[in-house]
């Protein structure tokens, strides 16, 4: 199972972290997977790459966290729209896929 946690302090989301396998196939034919890595990757990507924020990132196999250093709009947007997506993955597919929000003080 693979499990994404969102990290959220007040309204605003802080980061994410991701860890599992799904399970759905095998390594490398995963579909579902795949599509949770890309998705991932790509909200990193936006962050570091695009939005130019300051953020702890660690990629290893199985696991994926960032954690934004400063507060965005932009970023909001973006991670927001991540949680959106996975949710719409994981419909049909619960038992592979965990979602949680985790509230920081």
């Amino acid at each position: 199972m693979t499990t994404i946690k969102f990290f959220k302090e007040k309204e605003n989301f802080t980061g994410f972290e991701c860890s599992g396998h799904t399970g759905y196939s095998h390594q490398g034919e995963d579909i579902l997977c795949s599509a949770i890595s890309a998705l991932t990757q790509s909200a990193c990507l936006g962050i570091l790459k695009v939005l130019n924020l300051k953020a702890n990132f660690v990629k290893e196999d199985g696991f994926l966290k960032i954690e934004i250093l400063e507060n965005c709009e932009s970023a909001q947007i973006l991670l927001n729209t991540l949680k959106i997506s996975l949710e719409d993955i994981k419909k049909g597919n619960e038992k592979y896929i965990q979602i949680k929000t985790v509230k920081r003080s």
